[in-house]
């Protein structure tokens, strides 16, 4: 009962006490703190979904590109110009997820016959800058020379040498990789 009659005495005494609103500065640092946790968890849930996306869980291995560029040489063959370029386009996306740059240098040479314009955004220099970088990746000496020599085919000097100076001084040579399957005669001058 005490308690409820010193509640009534500022009203009585006719005094009112106003609560006040909590100051600037302590609300400030908690709508950051909001924010920055909202984000945060807004960018995980994006690299969760990312990386969900990206992922294969069905344990299948990756088909062989080498299958599909034979279907667009027959293709191409076959006078089939679109259905041979979206077929090389895949056997290099296949050769990039193996990560073997010899299928990516094919896969280049079968677009280099199909495309009439050249430059630094043809499909074919796409495929040597993705070679070069698998080559480079695999720490492949022999990879490298074949990009470098692709790229001096299409009169590109500059990016050649570029690519010759990538090649680590300490790179085992390879003894096993696939350079074979890559087209001969495809990248001379």
């Amino acid at each position: 009962m005490q308690a409820l009659r010193n509640q009534d005495r500022p009203v009585e005494s006719g005094t009112l006490t106003i609560a006040q609103p909590h100051s600037g500065a302590n609300v400030r640092p908690k709508s950051w703190r909001a924010i920055t946790y909202r984000a945060s968890l807004l960018a995980l849930l994006v690299l969760a979904a990312l990386t969900w996306t990206q992922c294969d869980f069905s344990g299948r291995e990756i088909p062989d590109w080498k299958p599909v560029l034979a279907l667009a040489d027959t293709a191409q063959e076959k006078g089939d110009l679109y259905y041979a370029k979206s077929l090389y386009l895949k056997g290099g996306r296949l050769a990039v997820w193996r990560d073997d740059w010899a299928g990516l240098l094919a896969a280049a040479c079968g677009i280099k016959k199909l495309e009439r314009e050249r430059g630094p955004y043809s499909s074919t220099n796409a495929l040597l800058l993705r070679a070069m970088v698998t080559a480079e990746k695999r720490q492949s000496r022999l990879g490298l020379v074949a990009v470098a020599k692709a790229f001096a085919a299409l009169g590109d000097d500059e990016v050649a040498s570029m690519v010759l100076s990538h090649i680590g001084k300490n790179w085992v040579e390879e003894t096993n990789d696939s350079a074979d399957i890559v087209s001969p005669g495809c990248w001379d001058k």
